[in-house]
């Protein structure tokens, strides 16, 4: 959105106020509706913690600071930003389910209300409320919304800045500097917690061009800088190597990888890579609409760069509307082209990163959900119809698509289920077990390796008093426990904790005749066998 020297506002933005006058009830009571309706969904809607990334956060945040026991889980240990909140809640919740959670809902919500603000002071209220709405029910950012990974996180540090900077750019901030000291720490703090979210940093200055002079830039770039220094000399104390974690992150695609795993990203196809992102979000089940607005988005952007170099050769300057709606196309190429490159393009035998994760593409999916309905709401004033067809043909328009989108991800269509029903957000089974196990007098429980990583949370309550005193084993084959002793199987089949049902399979292949069993849970997915 290049900067003019004057911008009209939009209809359908706020009226402009007073800096220090408070807004209105009105202005407050339907976004603070909506933030309340999506905490009470992720609180009802918890993830079912996994063995994998998730469980070395936890361990990381329990030794802060530390280094790993194993240098290939580095990575984890030195993004700080993650880790240190989350060992700050550790402490008055201890390695409970209220820490594991707490961290990325609190992310969440704020990435929800970043998402409504940006929508609001750019198109109006309904921009924002249905951007917000139909980002925050994507299955995948519902699920990311209650799991301890850092791409969520950084994404919604990353969007807060972004609205905080729309905000400013607008005049509707008093007190600038010092938030622009607001904006250098999120962006710091992003960058903690996930060193990629730099690729789109430009986008904040951008929105700020010729918004703030030289001095105010300085209380913008202090706190980066001091994140900067500080991250420096904690690595250097630590690790002995100022630069730990740049070179940690750099050498993720170098680690080893099961063959089956190496194919999907080594050595393919130029066109694979490029198409990566698009071809990620066909596979959800909202993936009709997200595609949708995806190209809605670099429509939008398109127009609004022909517009531009228009206008640059003397033509007509290009409209607000366009340049908002053009923002998007340019906060989605900022991270495209160098996840793209490093991803496969530049060197195929050896990319950096995993494409087909979804979880890397999310610092565009704010961009993309925005840009998309941005894009909607104005073709809809476009129509040309009888006024008061007109005044109703964006809303109609705008929320038919929601709708749809926000309906699949709920829902699922035929052959993608949608996250509503999903075992991984539903699954009771483990709480249920820790009820179980504070009543049952067990004094060792075996578990296979993977499920082995996740039990200890269960053996506190959500809020970390200790409800059981036992002995957990790992369990590797059936001829391990002693008798009397209780086994626990967990998720077989389904994807709850798909790590969790693939290792209980291979440690428990078959159900000696002599074991009792004592406890299935409701959902049929954890199982309790007292050895005889």
């Amino acid at each position: 959105m290049p900067a003019t020297a004057s911008e009209p506002a939009v209809a359908a933005a706020a009226p402009r106020r007073r800096r220090d006058a408070l807004p209105p009830p009105a202005e407050i009571l339907p976004p603070a509706a909506l933030l309340a309706a999506y905490a009470v969904l992720l609180v009802l809607d918890l993830s079912v913690p996994q063995p994998v990334d998730h469980s070395r956060y936890m361990d990381a945040a329990r030794s802060f600071p530390s280094r790993p026991p194993n240098p290939i889980f580095d990575h984890q240990y030195l993004r700080i930003g993650l880790t240190a909140p989350t060992a700050l809640v550790m402490k008055v919740f201890g390695y409970s389910e209220a820490t594991y959670h707490a961290f990325p809902i609190a992310a969440a919500l704020l990435l929800f209300g970043s998402v409504y603000a940006i929508g609001r002071l750019l198109f109006g209220r309904l921009v924002g409320a249905v951007s917000a709405v139909v980002l925050g029910c994507v299955g995948i950012v519902v699920v990311a919304g209650t799991e301890l990974l850092p791409d969520l996180p950084a994404t919604a540090l990353f969007t807060a800045a972004v609205a905080l900077a729309v905000a400013l750019r607008r005049g509707l901030l008093g007190h600038r500097r010092v938030w622009l000291v607001v904006i250098g720490v999120l962006l710091g703090w992003s960058y903690l917690v996930r060193e990629f979210i730099v690729f789109v940093w430009p986008l904040v200055p951008v929105l700020l061009w010729r918004r703030i002079g030289l001095r105010e830039s300085l209380c913008l770039v202090t706190p980066v800088a001091l994140t900067g220094v500080g991250e420096t000399a904690f690595n250097a104390w630590l690790y002995g190597d100022p630069l730990a974690r740049l070179h940690a992150g750099s050498g993720l695609g170098d680690l080893p990888s099961r063959p089956e795993v190496a194919k999907t990203f080594h050595d393919l196809p130029l066109w694979v890579y490029l198409w990566r992102l698009p071809q990620q979000l066909a596979t959800l089940p909202e993936g009709p609409g997200l595609l949708l607005l995806l190209a809605l988005t670099l429509a939008a952007g398109a127009v609004c760069a022909v517009r531009l170099v228009r206008a640059w050769r003397g033509g007509a300057q290009a409209g607000p509307d366009t340049r908002r709606a053009g923002v998007f196309a340019l906060w989605i190429a900022l991270l495209w082209v160098p996840l793209t490159l490093l991803g496969g393009v530049l060197n195929p035998a050896h990319p950096k990163l995993r494409l087909q994760l979804l979880r890397y593409w999310y610092p565009v999916f704010p961009a993309f959900v925005l840009g998309g309905v941005a894009a909607l709401w104005l073709l809809g004033r476009a129509v040309r119809r009888p006024a008061r067809a007109r005044a109703l043909a964006p809303a109609v328009v705008v929320c038919s698509v929601a709708l749809l989108t926000t309906g699949l991800a709920v829902l699922g269509r035929p052959g993608a289920p949608g996250w509503a029903g999903s075992p991984r957000v539903s699954s009771d089974a483990l709480p249920e077990f820790r009820s179980w196990l504070a009543r049952s007098g067990a004094r060792t429980v075996w578990a296979d390796t993977k499920l082995y990583r996740v039990l200890p949370i269960y053996f506190v309550s959500r809020t970390g008093h200790r409800v059981w005193r036992g002995h957990l084993r790992p369990l590797t084959n059936a001829t391990g426990p002693a008798a009397g002793d209780y086994v626990v199987s967990y998720s077989v089949g389904s994807d709850a904790c798909p790590r969790c049902g693939d290792a209980a399979k291979a440690a428990l292949p078959g159900v000696p005749s002599t074991w009792r069993p004592v406890l299935t849970t409701r959902d049929h997915l954890l199982h309790v066998w007292q050895v005889g």
